[in-house]
């Protein structure tokens, strides 16, 4: 990634640790930790990373002072999280929470840094916000480059699989390092479906009815640090894209995704982006009468004219050619038939979500939903891409 783009890219960061070797800083604030440290790992990509090895290789006063804690998971279920809550919530001395791993592992330790501040009785108090506030710190460190949870105030968790978010204004890491080092041992099935995820964050923050003119500056410079193909233009265009949904939240794709994911195995970043083409265009034909309460027709001309400029096409059908060409390059499957996802009704009925689906620019109905997933159904590309 040329350099000029990596300065104006960490120009719009605060806090973040950037370039190979930075793991370090891991060591040099443990140093200077007055307390405990709890280290939220994920179990399959902590060895491979390199981290562990990291980690392994501190002085043994430093070892005293944290106490890592592994996790195997693609999604987070309450009760995986209850169980690892109840092996630590009688430490009484935790200053510093780490988290080193993809967005499943963040936000699994967002979720104990809350019930830890609080003296929750359960994880279950911090999902259904009983218990609420963190005064923990964070110090967060993304093995993979897509999910942007480092960036974020939110965490996911899945209740009787249905999606929660828990939503802190304290949750958003003091401290993240973004080590290109430890994402290159990552799958390449992983690096894609998390690029995707990233790409679809930055995309539909731009168009949220909830983004800013910050949010989408967040946006633009994510997608044009992603479309170098570099995993530093991953590593930090995901990291941007995080910061611009912390703001703008995401939009329909997203709310089409959570039960595609959790009923039918289909990988997030995957999911979201599956419908992302046809959702832009969905968006781009909007009229005065099917916008969104509030939105116009001049914000949705910026959107896609900000969009187009990112991309660096001219038409929605250009932009989705970019889309689709991503899809190919990373040797992904546009077509949901492929991932076992015939029942279009009853997906199209599970994808109105607060939050998400409420925050499209267009107002979208079941048959809306329904309608996009039967484009994206048993089809490849559109003819002319």
């Amino acid at each position: 990634m040329q350099q000029e783009l990596v300065d104006a890219a960490m120009g719009l960061c605060k806090g973040v640790h950037y370039g190979p070797g930075k793991l370090s800083v891991l060591g040099e604030t443990l140093e200077g930790l007055n307390g405990e440290a709890l280290v939220f790992v994920d179990q399959n990509g902590f060895g491979p990373c390199g981290a562990e090895a990291y980690m392994e290789g501190l002085g043994e006063d430093l070892k005293k002072k944290f106490t890592i804690v592994q996790f195997a998971g693609k999604a987070l279920p309450l009760e995986c999280v209850e169980e690892l809550y109840e092996g630590v919530k009688e430490k009484a001395n935790v200053k510093l929470v780490v988290a080193i791993g993809g967005g499943t592992v963040m936000d699994l330790a967002k979720c104990i840094a809350v019930a830890l501040s609080t003296k929750a009785a359960s994880v279950d108090d911090v999902v259904e916000k009983k218990a609420t506030g963190n005064t923990i710190d964070l110090l967060f460190v993304p093995t993979t480059a897509g999910t942007g949870s480092e960036a974020t105030t939110f965490a996911v968790v899945y209740k009787n699989k249905v999606k929660r978010s828990v939503d802190e204004p304290a949750l958003l890491p003091g401290s993240v390092i973004l080590d290109e080092n430890l994402i290159k041992s990552l799958p390449k099935p992983v690096l894609y479906t998390t690029v995707l995820d990233a790409l679809a964050h930055s995309t539909e923050s731009t168009w949220a009815r909830g983004g800013t003119d910050e949010s989408r500056e967040y946006g633009q410079m994510a997608i044009r640090c992603i479309l170098t193909h570099t995993l530093s233009g991953y590593q930090l265009g995901s990291h941007l894209a995080g910061k611009a949904i912390n703001i703008s939240r995401t939009t329909l794709s997203h709310a089409m995704s959570y039960f595609m994911s959790a009923h039918h195995g289909v990988p997030h970043g995957t999911a979201c982006f599956l419908t992302l083409p046809y959702v832009a265009e969905f968006n781009y034909k909007a009229t005065e009468a099917t916008l969104s309460p509030g939105y116009t027709m001049e914000m949705l001309e910026m959107a896609f004219k900000k969009l187009f400029s990112a991309y660096g096409v001219d038409t929605v059908k250009g932009m989705q050619g970019v889309l689709f060409g991503f899809m190919e390059k990373f040797g992904i499957s546009p077509d949901l038939a492929s991932y076992g996802v015939t029942d279009v009704e009853t997906l199209a009925a599970n994808s109105i979500t607060p939050g998400r689906s409420d925050n499209n620019p267009r107002q979208a109905s079941v048959e809306d939903c329904a309608m996009i997933l039967r484009e994206v159904l048993v089809k490849s590309a559109p003819n002319g891409f």
